[in-house]
């Protein structure tokens, strides 16, 4: 399957802490979902976490982890873009190179073909934006492919923002390219165990979708 991905080039990104933005040439600026579910979520359990371990041991080990996820990402890329990796996921972390390989092996397993990586989508319907990871096929059905990298195993219950991400996604890429996707696969490469692999339907995640990007809008007039 081909699809003419050109036109995000000229794509322009904004990230500042408050979050990220992207401009869509003709279309406009909206924010990056992941922006929206950040601004949306209940964090509670994050301001516990960080009231326990302290500010500056909680700084250090979310950037350690986004660090590593950076990492673990480019590698997949990179892989999937036919690139030789070998020589250089060697001189990295052990953590790093298990996470990758295992993350390889389950993208072999699942049988997963790409038609475009890292890609940017939108919808001008719901006003979001956002970058994929893998736009391709899954077990032999188009679908929308999302890497994790985690510390720990999660637990289906708590992964609903990843599900939600997705489906932003398959959303956005059935609006701009007239496509069907519907399949949503959650890859979840963990330090010590095999990759989780969570799988849903896009359907199913679309009422819980416009309520956040509904309640993220509200947020930010309430803010002004």
């Amino acid at each position: 399957m081909y699809y003419n991905y050109d036109w995000d080039k000229y794509v322009e990104v904004d990230t500042k802490s408050t979050g990220r933005t992207y401009k869509i040439p003709n279309i406009g600026k909206y924010p990056s979902i992941t922006t929206i579910l950040g601004k949306t979520a209940n964090q509670m359990w994050l301001q516990i976490w960080r009231e326990n371990v302290g500010d500056e041991e909680a700084d250090r080990i979310s950037k350690e982890a986004t660090d590593r996820g950076s990492l673990v990402h480019e590698y997949l890329e990179r892989f999937w873009n036919e690139e030789d990796i070998t020589d250089e996921l060697k001189k990295e972390k052990p953590d790093v190179r298990l996470m990758t390989n295992n993350l390889i092996k389950a993208t072999k397993k699942g049988k997963m073909k790409v038609y475009g990586q890292e890609r940017v989508v939108y919808s001008k319907e719901l006003k979001y934006a956002g970058r994929v990871d893998v736009i391709g096929e899954w077990e032999g059905q188009p679908a929308i492919i999302d890497y994790k990298t985690a510390r720990k195993t999660k637990y289906a219950k708590y992964i609903k923002d990843y599900y939600i991400q997705c489906a932003a996604y398959a959303q956005a890429h059935n609006e701009i390219y007239g496509s069907n996707i519907s399949k949503l696969v959650i890859l979840i490469t963990v330090e010590d165990k095999d990759v989780q692999v969570f799988t849903g339907n896009m359907i199913h995640h679309i009422p819980d979708l416009k309520y956040r990007i509904k309640s993220y809008y509200k947020k930010v007039e309430q803010e002004k």
